[in-house]
């Protein structure tokens, strides 16, 4: 984390986290398709795949819609661009994302112009096969709730084989079994709908919420689920619970100047705070020699050593890592060669240390270090470092800057149960990284609050020129309040939500292995987010490391050598 060309390259990212649901179903479908290695199934009339998008419509004969916006939620609601004139007024179509192993909330709100009759249609992804088909991409729904309008039958509480009161089949069928509540949701695609009508009235939002998830195709290839929380990988998990990031220090190449030394001061502290692990982010290949061998030097060993013996001597577990490895991550195929030898070193090195030193494969992937094309090169790391480390604990994170999207791409080595999993998040971006120089222009505003709605409305200054997409941020930021505001706790709940499902499901533990908020926010806005973050990690049982420890993220302020304002309270509950 922390230089310039990372932080351009992660504000182009965070645009695209708000804007991956704007992508066409096609697109995404397409993504998803090469991430899973499945075409389709064959000998099927209709090629199947699994679903990566729910697809539901809003349509009216008569009123006009208008100002229809997502409340919750990653997906978008936009107009019909395939019709044309007046009809393309009266209809919206909602896309957004799901996943196979949890149920994913979507909730969006329209306005009606005129009284009368509005389709709900539930649907799925389009895209096309081949010519004339359309991929069979199922979705199981459920738990629909609608205000503003009435709505029959929102469970799908019926016998099997019947319809319940309000609904039209177009050969959308009940599934029993598969409910997020109840015993029934409802099971469509694109071609096989299930439909019912909401009457409207003039000038009286209407609000649909409703949950889906991707319904899993027979055969589908599936990464082996370890049952309970037993494993392993569960039992050393619990060593690495409240951490923070030594940020701005052994990752910084050797060229630069703008590294922060760490030290046992700083350990010493952490122990004193109640911090029970150390994530040390290194850029070890700055220190390597050339190929084939590319060894690396006694400096940097002497210099991770360091910090290793002492966190242990503090009582601190500790996370190595390999951090902004950017010839790796712009051409692993090139590079997997010294991204290998490294972690042979790494492991050798440290094979006779203690269970509380853990090895994590490499910090935030991104560009063409995707998940997909990652997952064989995982498995192959993972291999080597057991020829020295066979039961050291390892953490492995997806792609797209250890994206929790993406975990529902990532394929771990069935035979290992001590992998944890770790992710990123620094959501609400625009309030954690606001007056970020190194984050693009997006990040210029400055006084956004946490939570969100202000007192005062936020006026941002008009010469920033801000694109719509932040915006319309502001708006929602000014106007909305703090359950649905985008500077609340909503911002990260789900994402959080749903690593906590994904975890569950392959019984895999995941950690958070950074969040955090630029020291620009004001002290009591950050310290609300560190404790609203902080809590909803520990209500869905998921170890964390803030970003960072003292440097522009910071916990601890050296120059007071005290904790920075409202910090200790918002992690550990205590002044």
């Amino acid at each position: 984390m922390f230089d310039n060309s990372f932080w351009s390259a992660l504000t182009n990212e965070a645009h695209s986290r708000y804007s991956v649901a704007m992508f066409h179903s096609k697109v995404v479908s397409i993504l998803v398709l090469s991430a899973i290695g499945m075409p389709f199934l064959r000998g099927q009339e209709q090629p199947v795949k699994l679903a990566a998008q729910a697809r539901f419509d809003l349509t009216s004969s008569s009123a006009k819609l208008e100002k229809a916006e997502v409340l919750a939620g990653n997906g978008q609601i936009q107009r019909m661009s395939w019709i044309k004139g007046e009809a393309q007024e009266k209809a919206y179509t909602a896309n957004f994302a799901i996943t196979r192993f949890g149920w994913n909330e979507i909730a969006v709100r329209f306005l009606p112009v005129g009284n009368g009759p509005v389709e709900l249609k539930l649907m799925g992804p389009w895209e096309q096969a081949s010519a004339g088909k359309v991929y069979r991409q199922e979705v199981l729904w459920d738990s629909i709730e609608v205000s503003g309008a009435s709505l029959k039958s929102g469970d799908f509480e019926a016998e099997k084989g019947s319809l319940p009161p309000g609904w039209v089949s177009g050969g959308g069928v009940l599934e029993a079994g598969t409910a997020f509540g109840g015993k029934n949701s409802a099971r469509t695609w694109h071609n096989q709908t299930l439909s019912t009508t909401l009457e409207v009235k003039a000038g009286e939002p209407v609000t649909v919420k409703l949950y889906a998830r991707a319904y899993v195709p027979p055969g589908y290839p599936e990464m082996k689920s370890f049952a309970g929380k037993q494993t392993a990988a569960h039992k050393a998990a619990k060593g690495f619970m409240r951490g923070a990031n030594f940020g701005n220090y052994l990752e910084v190449p050797p060229s630069q100047n703008w590294g922060l030394p760490h030290n046992d001061d700083d350990l010493k502290h952490m122990e004193q705070e109640g911090f029970d692990h150390v994530r040390l982010p290194i850029g070890w290949h700055h220190y390597a020699g050339p190929g084939p061998e590319f060894k690396l030097t006694d400096a940097i060993f002497a210099q991770v050593d360091n910090l290793v013996t002492n966190a242990l001597k503090h009582h601190l577990n500790v996370m190595v890592n390999i951090h902004h490895f950017d010839a790796f991550t712009s051409n692993p195929e090139e590079q997997k060669g010294k991204f290998i030898a490294l972690w042979r070193q790494i492991a050798e090195h440290y094979a006779q240390s203690s269970a509380g030193v853990a090895f994590e494969l490499l910090n935030e992937p991104k560009d063409k270090a995707t998940t997909t094309l990652l997952n064989p090169i995982y498995t192959e790391v993972i291999r080597e470092i057991r020829k020295t480390n066979p039961t050291r604990v390892i953490f492995v994170g997806p792609g797209k800057w250890n994206s929790i999207d993406e975990l529902s791409s990532l394929m771990l080595p069935d035979d290992d149960e001590n992998l944890i999993v770790t992710v990123h998040c620094y959501e609400p971006f625009y309030f954690t990284h606001q007056g970020a120089t190194w984050a693009g222009g997006d990040t210029k505003v400055k006084g956004i609050q946490f939570p969100g709605p202000p007192s005062t409305p936020l006026t941002p200054d008009p010469t920033l020129k801000l694109p719509k997409h932040v915006e319309d941020w502001i708006r929602r930021y000014n106007t909305l309040p703090t359950e649905k505001n985008p500077s609340g706790p909503a911002a990260f709940r789900a994402k959080i939500r749903l690593a906590r499902e994904w975890s569950e499901y392959y019984g895999r533990p995941v950690h958070m292995g950074e969040f955090g908020c630029f020291v620009m926010a004001d002290p009591q806005s950050r310290a609300n987010f560190y404790s609203s973050f902080r809590e909803v990690l520990e209500e869905n049982k998921i170890g964390w490391a803030v970003w960072d420890w003292k440097a522009g993220f910071k916990y601890w302020d050296p120059e007071k050598g005290e904790p920075a304002p409202g910090m200790r309270k918002a992690l550990f509950g205590k002044q």
